[in-house]
């Protein structure tokens, strides 16, 4: 699946940029079910180029079939990514902490000056879910739970990456 979303943020590129890059804790109070991020790495590493880890964790409502096997792990993941000052782009791939292969998740997203006072927000990502490889299903349930997890998955990692133009937008009114 392809997620993909422009949105236009009235602010200046280095101000939407840094802030995404540097402060993205910022904005979980503008993004739809997250709890929390944190910031596990933020480093340098030349060339114009850093390294970000965040660690994002989510609040899902479960179906009353698929709690008992769900871990609220599942909800949450790792975000490894490289960030390109020249270009104004993050390059990025995320895991479960659950298990590293539940999904593969890998994007670009691009940062781009639109005049002076506004930023073009380009968001890209291709997930892949392997429902099946989700702990604890037992094989009797498993074709009745694994779409039930899919959509959880699916509902929770989808709003969140479209909706971080809409929560700069709102971030910045409320920080004016």
């Amino acid at each position: 699946m392809l997620l993909e979303s422009k949105e236009i943020i009235d602010r200046p590129l280095d101000q939407v940029y840094k802030l995404v890059r540097d402060e993205l804790p910022k904005l979980v109070p503008y993004m739809p079910n997250i709890e929390r991020i944190e910031v596990k790495k933020h480093a340098p590493l030349g060339d114009g180029k850093i390294e970000v880890i965040n660690h994002w964790y989510a609040v899902a409502e479960i179906p009353a079939l698929a709690k008992k096997f769900v871990s609220p792990e599942l909800f949450s993941w790792k975000d490894m990514a490289q960030w390109n000052d020249a270009e104004h782009a993050v390059e990025y791939t995320m895991e479960s902490f659950l298990a590293n292969d539940l999904f593969d998740a890998k994007g670009k997203n691009y940062f781009v000056a639109v005049g002076e006072n506004q930023t073009e927000l380009r968001i890209t990502c291709n997930i892949k879910i392997y429902a099946d490889r989700v702990p604890g299903v037992p094989r009797l349930l498993a074709n009745k739970v694994l779409p039930l997890v899919e959509g959880l998955i699916e509902r929770m990692l989808k709003p969140n990456l479209a909706s971080l133009g809409k929560g700069l937008n709102q971030y910045f009114k409320d920080n004016a």
